[in-house]
């Protein structure tokens, strides 16, 4: 009879053994027969051509080298504050802050070379509120008011920044001092001449008729400065299509704005805005500090868009009283108005000398006149 014991091999009685699979073949691939230093070479050359190559096409393009204005640039400046400089002087706003202001020229008649802090697209209240809570500011703060952006909830479009420079991590500020010298020296070197950027700002497709919108990009608009100082590209106000496209994209973000809230909730907030810009200015006051605002140029479709959305009255005298501050408002003086706002809503670069200029001395007239004497305005 056969036996009824269990099997000896593995998987026990009934189970077929695991078959033993033959090694895979080994597959030697030969180098190929090549001259690798003369290989190098041409690949060195050939990404010298390309490289050569689309810096110059970039720069036939009226792109110059110019500084980023990235996250850490700012975290960068902003640190300015935590040293309590004698006399130190800030600017805080959006855009029109950061491109209308002279540095050079404000130091030339203050003795102060003033810390840039403004961020395009936001609000700068937050900022305002950061720097009430630093113990090491006293010195003179400018802030610049763009109606519709002190509205917004946050800070806005560059919220990071500030984020940037109270977290910003060691690999964080090794590669923006990497990033530098790359910066001042290419054009290509932008957002905006990305590889892809470009491959994603073509016509690919013809525009579906009933697409869901889709807020336009904001292009190249500035040159940026070390010190964050930002001067309007020259090609926005001498290329008349290039200027086309800047303005239609303030049209179109605008006009695609949300609805507002209701009435009780909107008032209810604004309140609180203004409760909150008399906080920081008085903390900053308390320790020995001076705030100042400033409502910067703007014109045509989009001065009257500020104009219907957030009237004079209704946003920038509240807020110049709320904080008992010296405000100049462009409107009010002849020598403010009188500059060339290419795309509505920044002062040419060729106009911004004589602006700050007479921002200055508009500036230290009023103060005279409240009795504030500031060493920050070499008074």
């Amino acid at each position: 009879m056969p036996s009824s014991t269990s099997s000896s091999e593995p998987g026990g009685p009934g189970v077929s053994p695991t078959p033993v699979r033959d090694a895979d073949p080994v597959i030697h691939r030969p180098i190929p027969d090549v001259r690798w230093p003369a290989t190098a070479i041409v690949a060195v050359v050939l990404f010298a051509v390309a490289l050569t190559g689309w810096e110059a096409f970039w720069r036939s393009e009226q792109y110059v080298p110019s500084y980023g204005n990235h996250d850490g640039q700012w975290a960068e400046a902003r640190r300015r504050l935590d040293r309590p400089e004698p006399g130190a002087t800030a600017f805080i706003g959006s855009s029109r802050t950061l491109f209308d202001i002279d540095l050079d020229v404000w130091e030339e008649l203050t003795g102060v070379h003033g810390v840039q802090l403004a961020l395009e697209g936001s609000n700068p209240l937050p900022i305002l509120t950061d720097i009430a809570e630093d113990e090491d500011f006293r010195g003179l703060l400018v802030v610049g008011v763009t109606p519709p952006l002190t509205l917004m909830p946050g800070i806005g479009a560059r919220a990071e920044a500030l984020e940037r420079y109270h977290k910003e991590t060691p690999s964080q500020w090794a590669g923006q001092k990497l990033s530098y010298p790359l910066e001042r020296s290419f054009a290509f070197y932008n957002f905006d001449t990305r590889l892809f950027t470009v491959l994603d700002r073509q016509a690919w497709w013809p525009e579906r008729e009933g697409a869901p919108y889709q807020e336009p990009e904001v292009r190249k608009i500035e040159n940026m400065r070390r010190d964050r100082q930002a001067d309007m590209w020259n090609k926005v106000e001498d290329d008349p299509a290039y200027n086309t496209i800047v303005t239609s994209t303030w049209q179109a973000i605008l006009e695609h704005l949300p609805p507002p809230p209701p009435e009780d909730v909107a008032r209810a907030a604004f309140e609180e805005l203004l409760a909150n810009i008399a906080r920081d200015v008085e903390a900053i006051r308390a320790r020995g500090g001076e705030v100042v605002f400033i409502r910067p140029p703007s014109s045509d479709w989009f001065r009257e868009f500020e104009r219907q959305a957030t009237p004079r009255e209704r946003v920038w005298e509240p807020i110049i009283g709320a904080a008992d501050a010296v405000g100049v408002h462009f409107e009010d003086y002849p020598e403010l108005s009188d500059v060339k706002t290419p795309e509505w809503s920044h002062i040419s670069s060729r106009d911004k000398e004589r602006w700050t200029r007479s921002l200055v001395g508009i500036l230290k007239q009023r103060m005279a006149e409240r009795g504030i004497n500031r060493p920050e305005m070499g008074t």
